[in-house]
């Protein structure tokens, strides 16, 4: 008799505790989140965050900090409603999570960093788009790449099909960091990865100012991110009411300047449009 109401008082608690209760997962992933450094707390998934904080008033918003390799498991197994803000929705996913509705954030596709010289020597505009195709295989550039990063099944196929030698893989969590400085020094001709990652890793090394980014022809021109959430009891309807307040907070200024706070200037307006029918 004791057992059965100590059981049942802790289930009481457990669902009060958990009522009205979010847990964000956030990963060390400049510039989506800061988690250190003069930029600390201005990431773009960070901001939106907070948004929905502001317009989710009944709702309690948990931080907890996981490793990235770990954030899809972790979201998972957590027994507590937990979600991540921008997750590529797929139909395999579907099936290990819920996901919002409307997306949450959008950006651009994958782009190539290089010196704007190089451009120059291609009769390619800082405006333009290029092939990936022609640079590593007609004009034999070196192109490096993280490991394991996927930019689309398009590109990836021309990715697989690179020689060897013209092709420098990385891993690790600062593989794109080491890339950069690679590229600013010239080591390497290109660098592939998304255009936020490239404004924050290029604003770290003083002398990157002369490299600009183009986008890949053969790729999409945006990507989109949705809420996907942990298959518990609460997430379900947490996502309804949160649909309802991304639909609010897209259409603010706030929202807008956090999708652009880490785009380059050349890229600006092909984002703007498109976050205006997101």
């Amino acid at each position: 008799m004791f057992k059965s109401i100590t059981t049942t008082m802790m289930l009481t608690f457990s669902c009060t505790l958990y009522a009205n209760s979010i847990t964000w997962l956030q990963v060390d992933f400049a510039p989506y989140y800061i988690l250190q450094g003069d930029n600390k707390g201005q990431g773009r998934d960070e901001g939106v965050i907070n948004l929905l904080k502001n317009v989710m008033p009944n709702y309690q918003f948990n931080i907890q900090h996981v490793p990235s390799s770990r954030a899809l498991h972790e979201l998972k197994i957590n027994d507590a409603p937990t979600c991540m803000l921008s997750l590529y929705k797929t139909e395999q996913r579907k099936k290990d999570y819920f996901f919002s509705s409307n997306s949450s954030t959008i950006g651009l596709a994958p782009t190539i960093a290089l010196h704007s010289e190089v451009t120059q020597s291609l009769n390619v505009g800082s405006n333009n788009s290029i092939y990936l195709k022609d640079l590593v295989f007609k004009h034999k550039l070196i192109l490096g790449k993280s490991m394991r990063r996927s930019y689309g099944e398009q590109v990836d196929g021309i990715i697989n099909n690179i020689p060897s030698d013209r092709i420098i893989v990385r891993a690790g969590k600062d593989s794109l960091k080491s890339l950069t400085y690679m590229l600013v020094k010239r080591r390497i001709d290109l660098i592939i990865g998304y255009p936020g990652e490239h404004v924050y890793l290029q604003s770290k090394f003083p002398n990157a100012h002369n490299l600009i980014q183009l986008q890949i022809k053969e790729a999409s021109k945006t990507v989109k991110g949705y809420i996907g959430c942990n298959k518990i009891d609460g997430t379900g309807v947490f996502l309804e009411l949160a649909d309802e307040a991304l639909m609010k907070i897209k259409q603010s200024e706030d929202y807008q300047s956090l999708m652009l706070r880490w785009v380059p200037e050349n890229l600006k307006a092909a984002l703007i449009e498109r976050i205006k029918l997101n």
